[in-house]
């Protein structure tokens, strides 16, 4: 019988593979680059760079910040308002500091995740830390912005008469400072490389010559650079940093007079019929009319009457002396703009109509609401009722994120390899075409993390790697029940539909329980913890969908011309096709030795204790390297004691390529001398800094023992819901089978001094997820077979149930120990002790669902609840 190639399944599932392949070009062209190659080639591609996958700061390196608001003696209802006040101004801010993809959103009700890349921590303190300065100011006459840029256009075309007026206005004005404050000025803002420790320091000591700025802009001139509108232009994305080092220039300086300023606008705006994306640039008067701290109300609305019907707006209140000094400044400049201006960059520019005597104004002309509400939580920060606290940073440097991206896919590339080469091997045809399923399953997950501008961390790369080995696992299940059809003489193509159809509950239950503890570490986890639950998950869906549809498809078409009684899928291991494991006559003795293991990894626990990183601690962790191949841990310590750190402890690092490297752990209030300590020998430098606050220690302690007890709940809930009258027992065997698997690895750290951070937290409840997989597949053969035969002598229909289902144990952890065992060599340090967590975990997991969760069952079946 004829069958045809390809159905509408098949159209499908091209269409999916081909959809993948398409999305991941763009990351592809962006990340397959380094350094200043990949840095210029974001710049010149914006549209490609906005379409890849972002890379997380532990492999694009930079700074991570979260902020807290200070709440004391605030209502709750005035911290999510100032929460958004604080969000709009931390976006302003980055935004004129020019960053790509910078990552702000709130979390929770009072804080504000910050993630700059290529930004170290001082410089990202100095940005968002710093209090905001809300000023409203006039723009500068049209004619005025036509006569400055004339001249600059003068200068930069190398005409002589600019020189006259150059040193005329030289000999006539003081140098132009700008004394110390906590926002940045408009000279560092277009200058654009201030160094971190300068950010909030004059601006009359730029570097930038004039020569070399003429030098690089020679026959180019400024008007050439914008689209002029009023006294002010638009400026395309691509020459925001050429306009920038023009107007830095010291000499292009001195042609603007001293009581104006340029100024950026916030954000990009689309210019009309065209895909360029522009910035304004504003000419102000320097001089503020006014301050925000005037300001007592804005609020968005929609007019209801008038001529501006159905228009959105924004009503603003002052307070005190506001409303005098408004009514004054708008009487003075009728017909004017007024510049609203945050932190030095422009918010908006609205026209004065008429004198505003009462304090009581309207601001129309916007877009849309959205404008709307945006304008007016700026208005509103310049009564900021409550300062953001920095609470948590962390800093990955260049070299370690580079260390990090090659260590990370190079034991992801490693991992895959050797799971192709070993299910080939195994089952030959069968192994090809799961090999298949598993390259299919990267490219789902890659694309979907791409696609939804998702963020790809160190941690994110591990749960790439792990989903490997767990898409391994249904095709072992499926390989394992088509080889028992084909013995029980079933001919291939009826062999396969029989082999999918009995696997499907197995894979089905055993996934959905990992994706439970994924979704747990989604919710509750941080940062790139969160990273590696949205990873897993995406990676468990890709795996239920290769496993169940490709290579379904991929057999239906190898036989779509025959009907044989064979197909190539091996013949696997005589000893483990044919074992009996005397389990039941045995459970004593593995109920023994089990509880052994657990007193010892108790006592361990409670005597030895347990290596807590600054996560659970707080304090700060420096990662520091040396420039030459000498031990200098002696040396270190020296250094540090020299600048009286003498109670933090200094560790060599391994399992990183980057040579003599170390981590230097300390309290917080001692990070700035640990910074003075390295930066006074010139042989050693910082490659990260991490800083967690106390308040962020207590929570996520918290929040790693709740994960660990919901998903022990879930798991039991779930399984006692799925198996329906052996669901109890089912359940309660399968959490002890978890809390002892738990209570073993948590020995095993402790043990081994290993550092528990959040990243151990994940490696914790993944194990538990991949743990209980084993178990569910043998209660889900205990259940098929008390179907067939009844539960007479239920204890042998456990041992056979569990002898027929040992293959596939044997066979699925030893496909998930190749990828756990590559994470713990060459994962790098930051992995490194999530891969050794998963390979014990792995293995006393497959133990527990053989030797303790099988013959639990049985005992509670006799002693506690008839389940059968």
């Amino acid at each position: 019988m004829k069958k045809k190639l390809f159905g509408m399944r098949e159209f499908i599932i091209l269409g999916v593979i081909l959809l993948a392949a398409w999305s991941i070009i763009p990351s592809i062209q962006v990340h397959s680059k380094s350094g200043e190659a990949k840095k210029e080639f974001i710049k010149q591609n914006p549209k490609v760079a906005a379409k890849a996958m972002n890379f997380g700061l532990d492999l694009a390196g930079g700074t991570s910040i979260t902020l807290q608001i200070d709440s004391k003696g605030l209502k709750t209802e005035d911290i999510k308002d100032i929460q958004q006040q604080s969000l709009e101004i931390v976006r302003n801010r980055v935004d004129q500091f020019g960053l790509s993809e910078p990552q702000i959103s709130p979390s929770g009700n009072d804080r504000i995740n910050v993630e700059l890349a290529g930004v170290d921590d001082s410089t990202a303190k100095a940005l968002v830390g710093s209090t905001a300065k809300l000023e409203f100011k006039i723009l500068a006459e049209q004619e005025k912005f036509s006569q400055i840029v004339m001249l600059i256009d003068n200068y930069l075309l190398g005409r002589s008469d600019v020189k006259d007026s150059v040193q005329a206005d030289s000999a006539a004005a003081e140098p132009v400072t700008t004394a110390k404050k906590d926002t940045l000025s408009d000279a560092e803002l277009f200058a654009g490389n201030a160094k971190s420790d300068d950010l909030a320091k004059t601006d009359s000591t730029a570097t930038a010559g004039s020569d070399s700025v003429k030098s690089s802009a020679t026959g180019t001139a400024l008007s050439a650079l914008y689209l002029s509108f009023g006294n002010g232009g638009f400026v395309a994305q691509e020459q925001i940093e050429t306009i920038k080092r023009i107007l830095s220039d010291r000499t292009v300086q001195s042609l603007i007079p001293h009581d104006v300023v340029f100024a950026w606008g916030s954000g990009f705006e689309k210019l009309k019929d065209s895909p360029i994306k522009a910035k304004r640039l504003y000419l102000l008067k320097r001089r503020a009319e006014m301050s925000g701290e005037y300001v007592s109300d804005a609020r968005p609305y929609r007019v209801s009457d008038g001529t501006n019907s159905g228009e959105v707006a924004v009503s603003l209140k002052f307070s005190g002396i506001g409303p005098k000094r408004f009514g004054a400044v708008t009487a003075a400049n009728i017909g004017k703009q007024m510049a609203i201006v945050l932190d030095d960059q422009v918010i908006s520019a609205p026209v004065i109509r008429d004198r505003i005597p009462n304090g009581e104004a309207q601001i129309t002309g916007l877009d849309d609401m959205a404008e709307a509400n945006r304008l007016a939580v700026v208005l509103r920060s310049g009564a900021l009722k409550a300062p953001m606290n920095i609470i948590e940073s962390r800093t990955i440097g260049a070299t370690l994120g580079e260390d990090n991206i090659r260590s990370g896919f190079g034991s992801a590339l490693i991992g895959i390899i050797i799971t192709i080469l070993f299910m080939i091997m195994y089952y030959r045809f069968g192994g090809l075409v799961a090999s298949v399923g598993l390259v299919c399953n990267a490219l789902i997950t890659a694309a979907v993390l791409s696609a939804f501008g998702a963020t790809l961390t160190l941690p994110g790369i591990a749960g790439m790697v792990l989903t490997v080995g767990m898409s391994i696992d249904a095709n072992v299940i499926i390989f394992e029940r088509i080889r028992e059809e084909l013995r029980a003489g079933n001919k291939a193509r009826a062999a396969i539909a029989k082999g999918y159809e009995r696997a499907f509950s197995a894979i089905f239950d055993s996934n959905l329980t990992t994706f439970l503890t994924a979704l747990i570490l989604y919710k509750i986890g941080t940062g790139s913890v969160k990273g590696f639950g949205l990873t897993l998950m995406i990676g468990i869906a890709g795996s239920m969908f290769t496993a169940l549809t490709v290579t379904r498809a991929i057999f239906d078409l190898k036989l779509a011309k025959q009907d044989t009684n064979a197909i190539s899928i091996g013949a696997g291991f005589a000893a483990l096709n044919r074992a009996h494991l005397p389990i039941m006559s045995k459970a004593k003795v593995f109920v023994s030795i089990s509880a052994i293991c657990v007193i010892i990894a108790l006592a361990l626990s409670v005597f030895k204790g347990f290596n807590f990183s600054i996560d659970f601690t707080g304090g700060t962790v420096f990662r520091v390297q040396y420039n030459d191949s000498e031990d200098h841990l002696k040396d270190l310590n020296a250094v540090l004691a020299k600048f009286n750190v003498t109670d933090g402890t200094v560790r060599t690092m391994g399992a990183t390529s980057l040579q003599n490297t170390y981590e230097v752990s300390v309290k917080s209030e001692q990070g700035a001398d640990v910074i003075k300590a390295i930066d006074s020998d010139e042989r050693v430098q910082i490659l990260s800094q991490d800083e967690v606050g106390a308040t962020i220690g207590e929570e996520l302690r918290f929040n790693a023992i709740l994960s660990v007890f919901l998903a022990w709940l879930a798991i039991c809930l779930y399984v006692w819901f799925r198996f329906g009258k052996l669901g109890l027992g089912f359940g309660l065997g399968a959490v002890l089978g978890l809390v002892h698997d738990t209570i073993l690895t948590v020995g095993f750290v402790s043990l081994l001094g290993l550092s528990v951070d959040g990243a151990m937290v994940a490696a914790f409840l993944t194990m538990i997820g991949y743990s209980v997989n084993d178990t569910i597949v043998n209660y889900d053969r205990i259940r098929e077979n008390v179907k067939l035969h009844g539960g007479s002598d239920f204890a042998k229909t456990v041992d056979a149930s569990v002898s027929q289902s040992f293959s596939r144990t044997v066979i699925t952890s030893l496909s998930t120990l190749f990828v756990c065992v590559i994470l713990a060599v060459m994962g790098g340090s930051s992995i490194r002790d999530f891969g050794l967590v998963m390979t014990f975990g792995t293995i006393v997991g497959t133990y527990s669902s053989v030797f303790i969760c099988a013959p639990f069952v049985v005992w509670f079946n006799k002693h506690v609840r008839r389940l059968v």
